[in-house]
């Protein structure tokens, strides 16, 4: 199992996951990727918090995943991750405000992810037909967003 530590972690969480993932087999963890597309295109599954680049990643390689939002200081996160959850997507398991390790939440993350990496009716490998339909409209927003920039820019 590989860990990424997103681009805003903190150093000394970071280091304190690390730590705490040396003692584990078969757990290695890195800081963040820029080309974390390689990364996902050899995973058997994805756990992550959904933001946009990776949910979108997560659909475009077509990965069972489960996502795991933060609900503050936005609800984008969350929202998305709801909404994944409702169309049979992916699992959502919300990190609450003022978690901690022993309230139970990481058990309830540990059984969804088991059910997302299981194989059964969930994650994106199951809607592959809809999660191309997702990608194609991310790649048409993107144009259009670049096409916007450009326009701006050539004003």
């Amino acid at each position: 199992m590989l860990v990424v530590f997103g681009p805003f972690m903190l150093p000394d969480h970071q280091a304190a996951f690390a730590a705490r993932a040396a003692h584990l087999p078969k757990v290695r963890t890195i800081t963040f990727d820029a080309r974390l597309e390689n990364l996902l295109a050899r995973a058997a599954g994805v756990v992550a918090m959904g933001g946009y680049n990776t949910f979108c990643e997560i659909l475009s390689f077509d990965k069972p995943a489960l996502i795991v939002p933060r609900t503050a200081p936005r609800l984008e996160q969350y929202i998305r991750a709801q909404r994944a959850a409702e169309l049979g997507w992916s699992p959502c398991c919300p990190i609450r405000k003022n978690a901690t390790p022993n309230d139970g939440g990481g058990v309830a993350a540990a059984h969804a992810a088991a059910a997302a990496f299981r194989g059964g009716d969930s994650g994106p490998a199951r809607r592959h037909g809809e999660c191309q339909s997702a990608h194609q409209k991310w790649l048409n927003q993107g144009r259009a967003e670049r096409m916007r920039v450009r326009a701006r820019r050539n004003a």
